[in-house]
């Protein structure tokens, strides 16, 4: 015969303990879905006044370390509930290898951002100056001794500006075709220019020793960053990528395509990259750091 005793007083108490923290994660998680539909039903309504598309971003990102000792890579996405009223900031910083605290500078970089935000759209001086100043405190305590690179997109109302810094990448994928948003701030560029101008072949440039050193960068004094003065329209299924160059040493922009489409999620397109990546199984693999930010019609 089995005897089944009554609970003690112990038992009792946790398990009215546990019906009380149920009950306070069902009531906060009502809580923020009421907030977020709140703030999605008033920016819908902003944007179906302007006679817009209602978009909304959806993103997903990855971040993994690849053939170096460190993770110097370092990333920033701004909270969604707030999207309506400030749109979203996605960041990537990838600290400058073979020099020292590389990652102590790309956490300073994002993490300052984020301290930042919300950032205003409208004033893409103001969020320029936001950088230029986290660039000048790196270079009065590394004095070019340390540095990242950046690379940071404010989207908000179906609109982008971008900022960037060094040799990252900002991506955009529209109508099947790929576009390099920011021009890489380093050697090879410069001369490409240069031999551009001269009527010369540009093949030499890529050859050239120098062609990987940065120009700028963040931890240099009064840099010069490269940024939207207006903001650049989104439409559906327009694809943003913003990565290190760690993801595209491995795979090469006009390759993108086979990985991050526009009938996939943000998710499934983030993932197929980042095994892409590692199943290139690159000896010299760099850290890859990537946020897919994909422009969808919502269903609110």
């Amino acid at each position: 015969m089995i005897e089944f005793g009554i609970l003690t007083d112990r038992m009792s108490e946790l398990l009215g303990t546990a019906g009380v923290l149920f009950v306070v994660a069902v009531m906060s998680f009502f809580y923020i879905a009421i907030i977020l539909f709140i703030n999605v039903m008033t920016f819908k309504k902003k944007i179906i006044s302007k006679g817009d598309d209602f978009l909304l971003p959806e993103i997903s990102y990855f971040l993994e370390r690849g053939k170096r000792e460190k993770q110097e890579d370092s990333f920033y996405i701004s909270s969604m509930p707030d999207y309506a009223a400030n749109g979203v900031i996605c960041c990537v910083s990838d600290g400058m290898g073979g020099l020292p605290d590389g990652e102590v500078v790309s956490r300073f970089t994002t993490q300052t951002l984020k301290e930042h935000y919300p950032l205003d759209f409208d004033d893409p001086e103001a969020t320029a100056a936001v950088i230029k100043d986290i660039s000048d405190k790196v270079y009065e305590k590394y004095k070019l001794g340390s540095g990242a690179t950046l690379v940071l997109v404010h989207i908000k109302d179906n609109f982008m500006h971008f900022y960037s810094l060094g040799d990252s990448n900002i991506i955009l994928l529209r109508d099947n075709k790929v576009t390099l948003l920011n021009q890489k701030q380093n050697y090879v560029s410069a001369i490409i220019q240069k031999m551009a101008e001269g009527n010369m072949t540009t093949r030499d440039a890529y050859l050239d020793n120098r062609a990987r050193g940065l120009i700028d960068f963040v931890g240099n004094y009064n840099c010069n960053i490269l940024k939207t003065s207006k903001p650049l329209r989104l439409y559906e299924d327009d694809i943003i990528i913003v990565c290190s160059d760690g993801v595209t040493d491995t795979i090469p922009l006009e390759k993108l395509k086979k990985y991050v489409q526009p009938q996939n999620a943000a998710r499934t397109s983030a993932e197929r990259l980042k095994y892409a990546i590692r199943n290139k199984k690159n000896k010299r693999q760099d850290n890859y750091t990537g946020i897919v930010i994909k422009m969808e019609r919502s269903f609110i």
